[in-house]
């Protein structure tokens, strides 16, 4: 398909204005002109003595004045035909310069609206080669300012999230390379003498062997949340049952970690879900509450209805998270001041956790006080009407 330039429409549209303005004048000046004109010399006649006839009105009919009158309707066939070329030749030359002022304007006009385009232009094409630091400056005119920003607003999403893959690569091979690192050590060890192939030696390469499949089935988890693409199997349910039976199931682990784990009563919360990924949301946000308390610490499991929406919050006195880093805290791998991953976790637990909540049409918002005031993580669902 052929593209016309913009230059070129701005010109042709200006001419087509120009062209329908002149056609529109010429019409109305050739049907009222002569008119107009043809009363106003009538009415000076008449004030000096000719009559619509081309007689004197105090003569005697024709031939009274008969040289007046032809002289009067000559003086009148004169004054037409001076009034039409008059009116022709001022109507061309306003037409001529009518066009010509269309043209400048249009040319006036397509360098101002082209010239912030191609720089554009030429901004999306560097960052679609990978220049993601690239801006464009913006433009007086408000529209193209808009779009300016809009394209360095896209600049900026692309260069943050380009650092977060480089980020997750290094991260995901960081967590790769300490079991692989571990297991090739046992291997080397058992070929060398080192360890024997008891049952200790075999329990810790299987811990390590769970560990790597761990974290494959959370990045799977976390390519079909980033896809939307989870695989739900719906079902009625209550969603503070779900969040209590997953509390339950993590009671060894608090106990063995000398932290407390109070789960409130609740209402009723009747959702829609797929009870096993939900159950995992709120397992990732009890172990990531875990992960973060002191000895001694306290997560505090409680529900409640928000108008047509079941919440469910996870509240511990733990940690705490800077305001700066709420926003990011469900990003996949995120390290708070260079820290590493909490252990025994790969880091995106709560970037999953969310991805399957938002599936089910929900969301999981994070709040917290400030460092060392604890954090609150609260999934909303829509409540089954």
């Amino acid at each position: 398909m052929k593209r016309r330039s913009l230059s070129l429409r701005l010109l042709l549209s200006n001419l087509a204005v120009v062209t329908v303005g002149a056609v529109a004048l010429i019409v109305t000046v050739s049907l009222l002109g002569p008119r107009l004109f043809d009363a106003q010399v009538e009415r000076i006649g008449l004030r000096y003595g000719w009559g619509t006839d081309g007689t004197s009105p105090g003569g005697g009919g024709p031939g009274a004045n008969g040289g007046s009158g032809q002289q009067a309707t000559a003086v009148e066939a004169e004054l037409d035909d001076a009034f039409t070329h008059s009116l022709t030749v001022a109507l061309g030359v306003a037409i001529g310069a009518g066009a010509i002022a269309a043209v400048a304007g249009a040319a006036l006009a397509s360098r101002g609206v082209l010239r912030p385009l191609d720089r554009m232009r030429v901004a999306v094409r560097r960052m679609a080669e990978g220049h993601y630091d690239e801006r464009v400056p913006e433009p007086s005119d408000r529209e193209l300012a808009d779009l300016a920003g809009d394209v360095n607003a896209l600049g900026g999403v692309l260069q943050e999230t380009e650092q977060r893959r480089a980020r997750l690569v290094s991260d995901l091979a960081h967590e790769l390379r300490t079991p692989i690192t571990s297991l090739d050590g046992f291997v080397e060890g058992l070929e060398d003498g080192i360890f024997q192939a008891d049952a200790e030696t075999l329990g810790a390469m299987r811990g390590e062997t769970r560990r790597l499949l761990r974290l494959a089935t959370d990045l799977s988890a976390l390519s079909r949340a980033d896809e939307k693409a989870f695989d739900l199997q719906l079902e009625e349910a209550d969603l503070g049952a779900i969040a209590a039976q997953a509390g339950r199931g993590l009671a060894a682990s608090y106990s063995a970690a000398e932290a407390t784990l109070a789960i409130t009563p609740m209402p009723d919360l009747p959702v829609r879900v797929d009870s096993d990924r939900m159950g995992q949301v709120f397992t990732n946000l009890l172990r990531n509450a875990l992960q973060h308390i002191p000895a001694g610490g306290t997560v505090t499991l409680t529900g409640e209805r928000r108008g047509a929406l079941a919440a469910v919050t996870v509240t511990d006195n733990g940690e705490g998270i800077a305001p700066e880093h709420l926003g990011h805290v469900f990003d996949r791998f995120f390290r708070i001041d260079g820290a590493a991953p909490a252990s025994g976790g790969t880091g995106i637990g709560l970037t999953i956790a969310r991805g399957i909540t938002r599936a089910h049409g929900g969301d999981i918002g994070a709040a917290s006080p400030g460092i060392g005031t604890g954090a609150t993580f609260t999934v909303t669902l829509p409540l089954r009407s």
